[in-house]
């Protein structure tokens, strides 16, 4: 067997420190390999793409406090909700097994091994076990006198040990990847790994701490590691830093330490035990989260929540496009936005049982959005005194996890077809620090909500991944206020625009580099016809659009962008200032390069759409996109946008499905979210069909009623009699 040490592992998986290159546009010296859009490829089993799980939580019942878990009751329950695997917790705050290494033990295991009695009821039923393994997850209870945590946890610069909450039992100390506990973690991965035959491994984690994530570790073995990696010592928050200080150090804990450590996991897997390897990768969009682009060197990863059901679409989309496998949960993260429940010191919510019937469409987006379905879980159902199916949340889960065994081949088979893709800005919410730049997400969440209600489907794809060849799949690309662009970046989309491309481009785009280094003119400026009069927005209360030449008047952000039009850019829209009786030059302006055209947008209309859902904009917004998208429509559904429906459109060489998500209804006031759906009748949807393919059958996947269509012009116009919530629409192809 090839030992490699961690450095050569780092360089195999695309995190070394070795310059790279982008879609064959050379990057500066020095800039990180892990900036690469390459990663390990997946070669996993089917299953797994498709996946109905159960989940076991480690971190309270029946595992903790008191250890009360049972795999009798265990299997039964996973067998009436028709999941097929179950991920058992190897440890949380306690191991659930009886292990070799100095992590501790629940006290009331004894001599128990709950865990290879599980493996072995579950393979014996055809089921299969997935093995939870968290890495670096908070586990140190402060009132523990074990002598070991001394040694494992991180510190401030004057010594203070750094601590955490979680689940609100109690507190804990977090602990450290550069610490002996690095060792503990791979040996107690390795003794699962190898003593018991589990079908994957998942890892929560990395973490580099969680409540105090942030603040930086100056124990003794992280000053010894940077010492060693850089020759100095690590940056000291309190007293100041530079911005280059800042990059080096966060570079290296999220690439060497953190990341470096699950690569290492994943090939000693590799070596030891090939299994598929899926990780919590939760915090992709987070400031500065350690473990984010660890997606790189796994399989696979876990989206857990979202806010609302368009955010989780969105979310598993972007899972999607980094080509991984994707997975995400339903039960407790239904529960959007919920507020005492929601409370990080009231975690009881999470064995709350959910009787709403959104936890429905929750399974039915991950359908949509090609995820693995993991339901949190066991706990709900473990204590109650009937059986799971006597309750809305069991029968609601088993019809999720039915439909998913039902259609699991025709599932795996099918591809979106989106003719329109959206940036979203990772580097921009690592490390833009503009006065005015906050609430990120409504940009990337707006541009995204924007198309789909104008009936197209989008794929959204990280800043970071951005490739030539993927760029030309589409024929509009979407860039919404993304400040933090780097030169190849810019010079990437440019090319796009040459080649034929039509680019879209909103607000502080590209006024930094890629880690929120201020340029002196925008990166796209020569390519937008654009000069700022400043690298910041003003924000004025009620500014209009003023449309060109028809002057009509349209709402516009309260957030713009002062800027001046050079060469030949055409303006097509100016800001209007009400209050004050004045104009404040160009809006909106476009631009023809080479074979493609762009429009730069010098506000965020994606923001305020995605907040006001404003008819007026959206329509302004269909008069400058549908004359480059509408030729390559996919669906159409009659009568334009619908008020609470999106659709899905996925192709395979046997059949076309259109998922339609129904979300109409009353919310109970009461409880926040709670919802009941009421039906959308009579829905009629035109769907394209495959170039030169037929129609052989129209059927309904869900609620199997009987569709009425009519085949014409490459097209199949189909009328859905009732949906309440959902439905997924299958064309068998001839």
């Amino acid at each position: 067997m090839t030992v490699m040490n961690r450095r050569e592992l780092l360089k195999r998986t695309g995190f070394g420190l070795a310059t790279s290159a982008m879609a064959g546009v050379k990057l500066r010296e020095g800039l990180a390999a892990w900036d690469s859009p390459e990663g390990a490829p997946v070669s996993s089993p089917e299953w797994i793409r498709t996946a109905r799980i159960i989940l076991a939580e480690g971190y309270n019942s029946p595992f903790y406090p008191s250890f009360e878990y049972d795999p009798e009751k265990a299997l039964s329950i996973t067998r009436q909700v028709n999941a097929e695997a179950m991920r058992y917790p190897t440890a949380s705050y306690y191991a659930y097994f009886p292990t070799k290494t100095k992590y501790p033990i629940h006290p009331e295991l004894g001599d128990r091994d709950p865990f290879k009695r599980t493996v072995e009821l579950f393979h014996d039923a055809g089921l299969k076990v997935i093995a939870y393994n968290p890495l670096n997850h908070p586990f140190m209870d402060v009132h523990s006198n074990n002598p070991n945590y001394q040694d494992w946890m991180k510190r401030y610069a004057d010594g203070r040990p750094m601590i955490t909450r979680h689940y609100g039992y109690t507190e804990f100390y977090e602990g450290c990847l550069n610490s002996p506990y690095r060792d503990v973690i791979k040996a107690r991965v390795e003794e699962v790994l190898t003593h018991y035959p589990v079908d994957l491994m998942y890892f929560d984690g990395p973490y580099q701490g969680m409540d105090c994530a942030e603040d930086f570790c100056h124990c003794r073995y992280c000053e010894a590691a940077y010492e060693k990696a850089l020759g100095k010592r690590v940056p000291n928050q309190d007293k100041g830093m530079t911005l280059e200080e800042e990059i080096e150090y966060r570079k290296w804990m999220a690439g060497d330490v953190a990341v470096g450590l699950l690569g290492e996991i994943r090939e000693m897997i590799r070596q030891k035990r090939d299994v598929p390897v899926l990780y919590n990768n939760t915090g992709l969009l987070n400031k500065h989260e350690w473990r984010a682009r660890g997606f790189t060197v796994v399989d696979g990863f876990m989206f857990e929540a979202a806010r609302s059901p368009e955010e989780k679409l969105l979310n598993l989309q972007l899972g999607n496009s980094t080509g991984k496998v994707i997975w995400t949960y339903v039960g407790s993260h239904t529960e959007y936005n919920r507020g005492h429940m929601w409370d990080d010191t009231v975690r009881g919510w999470y064995s709350h049982p959910l009787e709403g019937e959104e936890l429905g469409l929750d399974g039915t987006i991950a359908v949509a959005g090609n995820a693995g379905v993991c339901y949190w879980g066991l706990d709900r159902l473990f204590y109650l005194p009937q059986e799971p199916l006597a309750y809305g949340e069991g029968r609601r889960i088993k019809a999720v996890f039915d439909f998913l065994e039902r259609h699991a081949a025709l599932l795996r088979s099918v591809r979106p077809m989106p003719p329109a893709a959206v940036l979203v800005p990772s580097q921009s919410i690592d490390w833009y620090r503009g006065k005015y730049w906050v609430a990120n997400q409504n940009y990337y969440q707006g541009a995204y909500l924007l198309l789909k209600h104008l009936g197209y489907d989008v794929q959204p794809f990280l800043d970071y991944q951005m490739r030539g060849e993927e760029l030309a799949k589409y024929r509009l690309v979407y860039v919404p206020n993304a400040p933090c662009l780097s030169q190849a970046q810019c010079e990437l989309l440019s090319q796009y625009v040459e080649n034929g491309g039509f680019l879209v481009v909103t607000h502080l785009t590209a006024v930094a580099d890629e880690y929120g280094r201020e340029r002196s003119s925008p990166g796209l400026g020569k390519l937008l016809g654009i000069r700022l009069e400043s690298s910041e927005p003003v924000e004025i209360p009620d500014l209009y659009l003023r449309l060109l030449p028809s002057g009509k008047i349209v709402p516009q952000d309260p957030q713009v962008m002062r800027f001046q039009v050079e060469g030949d850019a055409e303006v097509v829209a100016e800001t209007q200032d009400r209050g004050h009786r004045r104009m404040l030059g160009p809006a909106i302006v476009r631009r023809k390069q080479g074979k493609g055209e762009a429009i730069y947008i010098g506000s965020g209309l994606e923001a305020i759409y995605v907040e006001t859902l404003n008819e007026e904009l959206r329509t302004y917004m269909a008069s400058l996109l549908d004359p480059v998208l509408s030729i390559a429509r996919t669906y159409i559904v009659e009568g334009g946008y619908q008020a609470g429906l999106m659709a899905q459109y996925a192709t395979s060489e046997e059949a076309v499905l259109l998922h339609l998500l129904v979300d109409r209804g009353s919310i109970w006031k009461k409880l926040l979210v709670q919802e009941t759906f009421l039906p959308m009748t009579n829905l009629k949807v035109r769907i394209r069909l495959p170039d030169k393919r037929r129609v052989k059958t129209v059927s309904l996947l869900w609620e199997g009623g009987k569709a009425t269509w009519q085949e014409g012009g490459g097209w199949v116009e189909v009328t859905v009699p009732s949906v309440v919530m959902r439905e997924t629409v299958q064309v068998r192809l001839a």
